[in-house]
């Protein structure tokens, strides 16, 4: 123990980490707090509270129990990187089913003259919808990678959605493009 405060005086970024991470553990504790979240947040009592209580204890025996594999990490970063990679190909994987359908009846809509709608689909599918649903999560909680690809998700599906809906109406079949044939010489 005496060698790693040794070693922590040599290295002041790694000494402060870890006293701001004390402070925030010793100041920020939410305990006092759980009696009023039992009761107000989850409409319950003094069971609930001790549930509360219980799940600080609960949450460290799991993490005994089950980060022993991760002892056998030895380069931590890059196991965070590949999770999230790994996260982020599943949400995409869905995504590009969404995506292909959409571009194929919006190809189909362009392709009759319809460029109006697909506009503005694409500006509520990539940036309404995704700024939208960010901003909601953000409101209530955490914004995390994963709700931001969520979002991105929900984009691609309104996009595909309402492609489908428009295209399907079929107004695009009275769409007369005229191409003047003076304009061609």
């Amino acid at each position: 123990m005496l060698e790693g405060l040794a070693f922590l005086r040599t290295r002041q970024v790694l000494l402060m980490t870890f006293v701001v991470d004390l402070v925030a553990m010793v100041f920020a504790m939410p305990r006092a707090l759980f009696p009023a979240l039992a009761e107000q947040v989850y409409g319950g009592g003094a069971q609930t509270a001790g549930l509360l209580y219980s799940a600080l204890a609960a949450g460290a025996l799991g993490g005994a129990l089950f980060s022993g594999w991760f002892r056998r990490v030895h380069r931590h970063g890059v196991a965070v990187v590949v999770a999230i990679g790994v996260q982020l190909l599943r949400v995409l994987s869905l995504s590009g089913l969404f995506v292909a359908v959409a571009l194929t009846y919006t190809g189909g809509l362009q392709g009759t003259g319809d460029t109006k709608s697909p506009l503005y689909i694409s500006i509520v599918s990539q940036i309404v919808v995704p700024l939208g649903t960010c901003f909601f999560i953000k409101q209530f909680g955490t914004l995390d990678p994963i709700d931001i690809w969520i979002a991105i998700l929900l984009g691609h599906a309104f996009r595909c959605g309402l492609s489908v809906l428009r295209f399907n109406e079929g107004k695009w079949r009275r769409i007369v493009v005229d191409i003047d044939s003076k304009a061609r010489t």
